[in-house]
């Protein structure tokens, strides 16, 4: 079987063939796409609970860490080692999910009652805030002369009043039984949400005191299916992937809760109608990378508008303060290089990952982009130096395809406008003139040319003489 494979022949036509055979799964999964979405989220409700778990566990994992590393050193000392370990550990299962569930139940507690206030008040307002509306349309167009224009605007309002609520009269009240039973399914699936809930907690506490086993049968596992040559670099791997997701997630964590509060006590300073219910949403939104404040912005902007248009200008004008002390100070603080991805590609990976995965893939989107860009560039790298290239991308910027200048020989730091493509030739002389100003000598790899044989003449000669 070996010697198949080192077969040119064999190895071409197996190619082609698993080609061949990747190309007919991907049209039968776009033809039956239905069906495997459909599946696929029969899988994830099944699974949801140990998602839950799993999300909860990962984010609780520093609390829990840190607060058994604390007891761990002082137990030692006094138990002399004896259960130190366990007590530890009890301690900071305790302690992680007192965190877990005090945040819920005060999010929920400080939530529920502002949105009651917030949808009553808005209620109540609405229709006042209409006839006010109606009333100085009406006195805009009747003092610039557009009497005619302003009855037909009134007559129009009151028919839109009138249909609306002879709509509601006519579906609403024939549609109590659907409504009621809709009220009934949705109560049904919260006790569902809230049964995963409680089971995904428990998951959580056996995956945070588990998960030393469950590194340890990890790497087993990948040792075994991946060979010793390849162990470190998988592990690498996994490493990167856990610090860039880990370092993100938890950034943009904090920093929403940071940017929720400042918008709170703006909100309070300027008098601004629904603090809680719009720091809330704003920090919520936060969340989501890039797009995050216009997105909670919109909303926000619209309930506020409902009770004062005024106040909804100055509240888009403190968000977009807002949002530029997040971007430019806030946020790299916190996150730092995390990602190290340009604004197009974090766009781009929100909006694909929104596309396809929704609220969920907006959020762990630039992430994932950002290991894929990561690995990308260290194969492109590692290509370029294997084959004798200079791998920094400075090295390609800024050179013209249709003849380079003499000066890029001379001055490294000078850059030709780009109107076309790269000059590789270029390129190469920038780097064999930094390779002497490094004083190394930089060659091209490949087959080195023979000498031609040089003739001693003056053996020749002896020769010749004797």
């Amino acid at each position: 079987m070996k010697e198949r494979f080192k077969n040119e022949a064999f190895r071409s036509g197996l190619r082609y063939f698993l080609i061949g055979a990747a190309i007919i799964c991907f049209y039968f999964f776009c033809k039956n796409i239905g069906v495997f979405r459909g599946a696929v989220d029969e899988l994830m409700r099944i699974l949801r609970p140990f998602i839950i778990g799993g999300i909860m566990a990962y984010l609780l994992c520093p609390v829990y860490n840190g607060t058994v590393r604390f007891f761990y050193v002082r137990l030692h000392r006094r138990l002399r080692g004896k259960h130190a370990m366990t007590w530890a550990r009890i301690l900071g299962t305790v302690i992680s999910m007192a965190v877990l569930i005090g945040l819920i139940v005060a999010f929920l507690a400080l939530l529920i009652p502002q949105i009651f206030n917030s949808i009553v008040g808005l209620v109540e307002v609405m229709p006042g805030k209409v006839s006010e509306f109606s009333v100085w349309v009406k006195h805009m167009l009747v003092e610039s002369g557009h009497r005619d224009l302003a009855d037909s605007v009134d007559g129009f309002i009151n028919r839109s009043t009138s249909y609306g609520i002879s709509k509601l009269e006519n579906v609403f009240l024939p549609g109590v039984g659907s409504l009621i039973s809709k009220l009934s399914v949705g109560i049904i699936n919260t006790l569902k949400v809230m049964l995963d809930m409680l089971i995904g907690l428990i998951v959580c506490v056996y995956v945070l005191n588990g998960k030393e086993i469950l590194k340890a049968k990890s790497r087993r596992l990948i040792l075994v299916s991946c060979g010793r040559k390849r162990y470190n670099g998988v592990m690498d791997f996994w490493n990167f992937v856990n610090r860039t997701f880990g370092g993100f997630i938890n950034g943009k964590i904090i920093d929403s809760i940071i940017i929720g509060i400042i918008c709170y006590v703006g909100m309070l300073l300027l008098k601004l109608p629904f603090p809680v219910l719009v720091s809330t949403i704003v920090g919520m939104t936060n969340v989501i990378p890039f797009f995050g404040p216009f997105i909670g912005a919109i909303p926000s902007s619209i309930i506020i508008c409902i009770q004062d248009p005024i106040k909804a200008g100055i509240f888009l004008i403190w968000v977009f303060v807002l949002q530029q002390f997040d971007g430019n100070i806030l946020g790299p603080a916190i996150l730092g290089g995390t990602t190290g991805l340009a604004s197009f590609w974090v766009m781009f990976a929100i909006i694909v990952g929104g596309g396809v995965f929704g609220v969920p893939g907006m959020i762990l989107g630039v992430p994932t982009v950002a290991v894929i860009a990561y690995y990308w560039d260290r194969y492109l790298s590692h290509s370029l130096k294997r084959e004798g290239y200079p791998s920094e991308i400075t090295d390609y910027l800024e050179f013209n395809s249709y003849g380079a200048d003499p000066r890029d020989v001379v001055d490294p730091n000078y850059h030709k406008p780009n109107w076309g493509m790269v000059d590789l030739d270029s390129v190469m002389r920038r780097h064999r003139w930094k390779a002497a100003k490094g004083n190394y000598v930089w060659k091209r790899p490949g087959k080195a040319k023979q000498q031609p044989e040089q003739k001693n003449t003056k053996s020749t000669e002896d020769t010749e003489e004797k």
